[in-house]
């Protein structure tokens, strides 16, 4: 977890703002621009609803095993900056811009497939984003995942009725794990891809999370119950564990 004290922070403006008239903010909330005192590292931080942090955390941590190119995001301390006590740093990366979906260098492909295999085993609730910069195609904005697209309720119960609704989401989102089947015809159409070979490509991205092993996920865990209750951090823990057994399946 980073130490929120040691950064500045400004309001972020959202690119979408001058692209799409009438946009004011998106599905996160306002925005933040942290900036490290010593460094000068940028971050962009999402603070308002506590299920963006843990949900950018995970799936940032999980497509750094899938080789799925994606901003850094660490866990943020509280700050009075922030409106709730949960907020995550994604990582900022300069240059962003887009590309031509139907002009896919071939060695880039690899890694256009593994965004594709990411956000599909995270079952993320929102469209796909994806940018380029430098020599590589990054995916970002991972806060409606892994069957959590709302924490505020969850939060409020007691410890025993907030396992057994986790328990329940789990049931579902192992449930959509072990059915997925990686055929995606309509997006390789949209990308001029081979359907087979994007589904082959897909596959073998999610079995590098076969490598996953215990302590890494208590590694895991642990840096969640540094903001969250332990329910909450095993959920994910165990959502990991999902798709690690779906790999070795494959």
């Amino acid at each position: 977890m980073l130490d929120s004290s040691e950064f500045n922070y400004e309001p972020y403006r959202d690119s979408r703002v001058g692209d799409r008239p009438g946009f004011t903010v998106g599905g996160s909330g306002p925005l933040l621009l942290a900036v490290h005192k010593r460094s000068g590292k940028k971050y962009i931080v999402k603070h308002t609803y506590p299920h963006n942090a843990a949900n950018e955390y995970v799936a940032c941590w999980l497509a750094e095993r899938l080789r799925a190119p994606a901003p850094k995001a660490f866990l943020l301390s509280p700050d009075k900056a922030f409106a709730s006590k949960y907020a995550v740093a994604i990582e900022y990366l300069e240059g962003f811009r887009a590309f031509p979906k139907d002009e896919i260098p071939e060695k880039r492909k690899a890694e256009l497939i593994a965004h594709f295999a990411l956000c599909l085993i995270i079952k993320l609730d929102d469209i796909i984003q994806m940018s380029c910069t430098g020599d590589h195609i990054y995916s970002y904005d991972f806060s409606e995942g892994f069957n959590m697209v709302d924490m505020r309720f969850l939060l409020k119960l007691d410890e025993d009725a907030m396992f057994d609704r986790l328990r329940q989401m789990l049931h579902n989102f192992i449930w959509f794990t072990e059915r997925t089947d990686f055929s995606a015809p309509g997006l390789a159409r949209e990308f001029k891809l081979d359907p087979e070979e994007m589904r082959t490509g897909m596959m073998a991205a999610v079995k590098r999370t076969a490598a996953i092993t215990e302590d890494d996920l208590d590694d895991l865990s642990d840096e969640l119950m540094d903001m969250y209750p332990t329910a909450v951090a095993v959920y994910y823990e165990e959502c990991i564990r999902a798709i690690k057994e779906k790999a070795l399946e494959l």
